[in-house]
């Protein structure tokens, strides 16, 4: 009798697995959302207030590349943008055209057609600190 207890304690683990149990990666590891696409929202920060940016974004996995635009009451500025995106999360550089501007470190979080965050100079001996939002086209 306790052979067949056992078989049934098996064949019991065994139907359990095949019923639902994932067999591929976990639902819970990350995954990157997809930002591909044209952005377009504004800008505020502590050097000049508010202004408008425009960024085209090309997705491969999770590596992203594109290109920005801005405009604000004191210039006028664009250049290439690197980064990531991990799930929600998207982290990328802002990096100028114009060789005496700074690049911009930019930590946003997508939530469907809205991204926002903020973003700061990196490496500048201006301190450039402000948000961003966004609105996919």
């Amino acid at each position: 009798m306790p052979m067949f207890k056992r078989g049934c304690v098996v064949l019991l683990l065994i139907s359990a697995a095949a019923c639902g149990l994932p067999s591929g990666p976990s639902s819970t590891s990350a995954t990157s959302g997809s930002v591909d696409g044209t952005w377009v929202g504004t800008t505020s920060d502590n050097l000049v207030a508010a202004g408008n940016i425009r960024a085209t974004i090309s997705q491969s996995g999770a590596s992203l590349s594109g290109t920005w635009a801005s405009t604000n009451s004191s210039n006028t500025n664009g250049g290439m943008l690197s980064g990531s995106v991990n799930g929600s999360s998207v982290s990328v550089t802002l990096t100028p055209s114009i060789p005496t501007t700074c690049p911009l470190s930019v930590t946003a979080t997508v939530n469907g057609s809205q991204m926002s965050g903020t973003y700061a100079s990196v490496s500048c001996t201006v301190a450039v600190k402000g948000s961003i939002t966004l609105t996919k086209q």
